[in-house]
């Protein structure tokens, strides 16, 4: 033992690990308590002092490599970082680099839009040559009012211009600020610790500087052109609007020198410019703009007058059907000449809506009036009136020619002289002819216009030029726009006669001559006719722009109620288009009734059902619309649906399912137009299919309403689904003793005569029973429509009763005999 306790040092020696020391150290211990001497104790306290100075020099130098390793592992993970960070700018710069490379590419044509706001300084210098500056001797009020009108055109030109350029300046001016501020990072400079991190950097920094200053060159020339097109659009627009202070100053001006001011009006004026050919280009300048900017205004009333025109050749086409001649029908405008027709009532009606159309637009549109007009009462109109409409429609094309003319010069005066010349005779000629007048409506304004012609020829040979020209254009035009009015109403009224008529006339009817609508009016026709007529002479001029201008301003101005904006416009056009959407489901409703003469049943079958389906669409559509037109987000529209979803499931419930129901009915067509059908206790023809409920015609004349859902929640009977074919019976018996071959003869011999009954499926004869009194029988046989049943049964009834009496077959009655037996008689007797 003592050996080997001597030979520990040496292995401590030999193996200088910690686990090995203490397994020594361990070892001796557990020698000395098996009884080893003192001196072997010394030994081991002296072996374990010098382990333990050696340990704690180990572990200094464990502790210094173990420092030296987390300071190298640290640097090399924040150069890592740095790295990934670089090499997220270096990326984030390239994308940058590419969006402007993708702006610059697609596109700011900025030759395009330099052209275009040259052509916009053109016509600037165009519209105000003349009226700023150098002015003509004589400024004519049609002149300033178009100028006006070019004017806030090309105002609102520049400004829309102005804000494209903005856009494109401020997107390129952020995309150059987002790689400036990329650049500015200072990772972007970090030099990466390792060699190939470091070449990796090189590259890619030589690449993306390259990149920056082409890419930032290129923005930079593009944004000082961009910049130089918007200081030229800044001036333009600040131009126009000095003109546009301008020209209404000078208009005020002329209007309260309406009475007072005096002008050379027969001298030659002193212009360098043809005043014909200024005056044609400014009129085309207006009415491109006018078209322009409502061309889906001008392309809806295009579609309303085709519309009303084909309506009104519906409604003739079912005269025609129903056994009226065409000569019935020439009092009816509508009917006589519907084309005509459609084009004054759309016209007329559809002018109040029209934003603010331009004078010349509106002379061209009572031009065309006055044209259908007259082909529309051609074959009405006597003589003499037709002489005075002649002479008016002469009468307004000499003004709508001087209408063109917006530079005064003398020739321009002499035709004025004569417009008033010939509207005085026309005047004097009518009253001459009073009584020729069947309608004195006609007198009354054609002698008001001849008095605003004589006060027109009264200021302009005083020098009163605007207000000469101004008497003389409302002369001619309220006689013209009262006539176009006034037929328009009538028109209006012809509708709902016709539409009446058409309930009440069936094919058996005797048919008439229709009359026209009496012209007895009352005060308020008149008064309402007097008071469209005035909103229509006065709407160009500038006292009724500067009254209306503040409420048109004041209805398209935002409004807000908490987050929601909205205008009150947009609400009037909301209204608008859903009642418009109403009106024309209501006009299929109408065509898709059991009063139109549909000569193929099948087929009023099939409209029938695409009649209801083309509601439907018209009805969703228009509400899209409606939304649409609005502004409304689609967000929005999404909450408000949600929203009705929830009152839906609460209080709309049969609602929900009449409107579900008649999608049904319209998809599987259970049930058609014109059907004959039985639902609960009601039967009759089916009238019409709505979107909530059907109408449904008794045989004794009364329209039953029954909603969808009750339509198809109970037992419903189609007599006419699948075809207008009807099987039909007679019941009755034939006496005792009687020959039944020669009764089934006679039988199949008075079928057969009948045109009504077919013979296939062949008729039946069947004898049924040996009854009380008869041997009964039946007669089964099918007819052609459901519609001849009742007819069919009684020429049987009839032919079979003479037949049988003919060859004395007798149809017996019911016959008891009676025994009356008396109680008081004696049994026996």
């Amino acid at each position: 033992m003592s050996n080997l306790v001597f030979l520990l040092p040496n292995i401590a020696k030999k193996y200088k690990s910690i686990s090995v020391k203490l397994f020594l150290i361990a070892f001796t211990s557990l020698s000395s308590v098996s009884g080893i001497s003192q001196n072997t104790t010394s030994k081991l306290d002296s072996i374990v002092k010098e382990l333990g100075i050696k340990d704690k020099a180990s572990l200094i130098l464990l502790k210094g490599q173990a420092e030296r390793e987390k300071k190298m592992r640290e640097e090399k993970y924040i150069n890592y970082q740095n790295v990934q960070k670089q090499n997220r700018l270096f990326n984030l710069i390239e994308l940058e680099i590419q969006n402007a490379k993708f702006l610059l590419t697609k596109g700011f044509n900025y030759k395009d839009v330099a052209g275009e706001i040259y052509q916009l300084k053109d016509w600037e210098e165009f519209a105000v040559k003349g009226i700023v500056g150098r002015k003509f001797r004589v400024l004519t009020d049609r002149n300033l009012s178009s100028t006006s009108i070019l004017l806030d055109e090309l105002l609102n030109r520049s400004t829309d211009r102005l804000k494209k350029i903005s856009l494109e300046n401020q997107q390129l001016s952020r995309t150059q600020e987002k790689i400036d501020s990329l650049v500015a990072q200072k990772n972007l400079y970090y030099i990466p610790s390792d060699s190939v991190s470091r070449e990796i950097y090189r590259l890619q920094s030589e690449r993306t500087s390259k990149d920056i200053t082409l890419i930032s060159e290129r923005l930079k020339n593009a944004v000082d052109s961009i910049q130089t097109l918007e200081i030229m659009g800044d001036q333009l627009k600040y131009k126009i609007e000095s003109d546009i202070i301008e020209n209404n100053r000078l208009r005020r001006l002329e209007l309260d020198q309406l009475f007072t001011k005096k002008v050379p009006v027969f001298e030659r004026p002193l212009i360098n410019i043809d005043p014909f050919a200024t005056s044609i280009r400014t009129n085309a300048l207006v009415m491109y703009f006018y078209l322009i900017n409502n061309k889906n205004s001008i392309l809806t009333m295009l579609l309303l007058i085709i519309g009303t025109a084909i309506y009104f050749r519906l409604q003739k086409g079912k005269f025609i059907d129903l056994g009226f001649k065409k000569e019935m029908l020439v009092d009816i405008n509508i009917l006589n000449s519907p084309i005509s027709a459609a084009i004054l009532i759309v016209l007329n009606l559809y002018q109040f809506v029209l934003p603010m159309p331009p004078l010349i637009f509106s002379i061209i549109i009572w031009t065309v009036s006055t044209i259908a007009l007259v082909i529309m009462m051609l074959h009405t109109i006597r003589t003499f009136v037709w002489r005075v409409m002649i002479s008016i429609f002469i009468l307004n094309l000499l003004a709508f020619f001087d209408i063109i003319i917006l530079i005064h010069f003398v020739g321009e005066s002499f035709l004025i002289l004569a417009i008033n010349i010939l509207g005085i005779g026309i005047g004097v000629y009518s009253f001459l002819n009073r009584a020729k007048f069947q309608r004195k409506i006609y007198l009354w304004y054609i002698l008001a216009g001849a008095i605003l012609q004589l006060f027109s020829f009264y200021y302009l040979v005083n020098g009163h030029y605007n207000l000469g020209k101004f008497l003389m254009t409302k002369a001619v035009y309220c006689v013209v726009v009262i006539f176009s009015l006034y037929h328009t109403l009538i028109v209006v009224k012809e509708i709902n006669l016709v539409s009446q008529i058409l309930k009440t006339t069936d094919e058996d009817s005797s048919k008439k001559t229709i009359k026209g609508i009496p012209h007895n009016f009352s005060f308020s026709f008149y008064l309402l006719l007097f008071v469209a007529c005035f909103i229509l002479m006065i709407r160009n001029t500038y006292i009724f722009q500067s009254i209306i201008d503040p409420f048109r301003n004041s209805i398209s101005e935002t409004r807000n109620i908490g987050n929601i904006s909205f205008t009150f416009e947009n609400i009037i056009i909301f209204i608008l288009i859903i009642l418009l959407s109403g009106f024309i489901s209501k006009v299929v409703s109408f065509l898709a009734s059991d009063n139109q003469v549909i000569k193929n049943k099948d087929k009023a079958k099939n409209i029938g059902s695409w009649m209801f389906l083309s509601r439907i669409t018209i009805v969703t559509v228009g509400v899209l619309v409606a939304f649409a037109s609005t502004g409304i987000p689609l967000d929005r529209i999404t909450l408000i649906i949600s929203a009705l979803g929830v009152g839906i499931g609460f209080g709309m419930q049969s609602l929900v399912n009449n409107l579900i129901s008649g999608l049904i009915i319209a998809f599987e067509k259970p049930v058609n137009l014109n059907d004959i059908i039985e639902v609960g206790t009601q039967s009759g023809k089916m009238k019409s299919i709505g979107i909530r409920s059907s109408v449904v015609t008794t045989y004794d004349g009364a329209d039953v309403v029954i909603p969808n859902g009750e339509l198809l929640n109970q037992n419903l009977t189609n007599w006419t689904l699948g075809s207008n074919q009807r099987r039909s019976q007679i019941r009755f018996g034939v006496a005792y003793g009687t020959d039944l071959e020669l009764t089934k003869k006679i039988l199949l011999e008075i079928i057969g005569k009948n045109k009504n009954i077919l013979l296939k499926p062949a008729p039946t004869i069947w004898f049924t029973k040996f009854g009380d009194n008869s041997i009964d029988l039946v007669v089964m046989y099918w007819i052609k429509h459901f519609d001849f049943d009742y007819d069919v049964k009684s020429e049987m009834i009839i032919a079979i009763d003479k037949a049988l009496k003919q060859n004395k077959i007798v149809i017996p009655f019911s016959q008891q005999d009676i025994h009356i037996i008396n109680k008081n008689t004696d049994p026996e007797d």
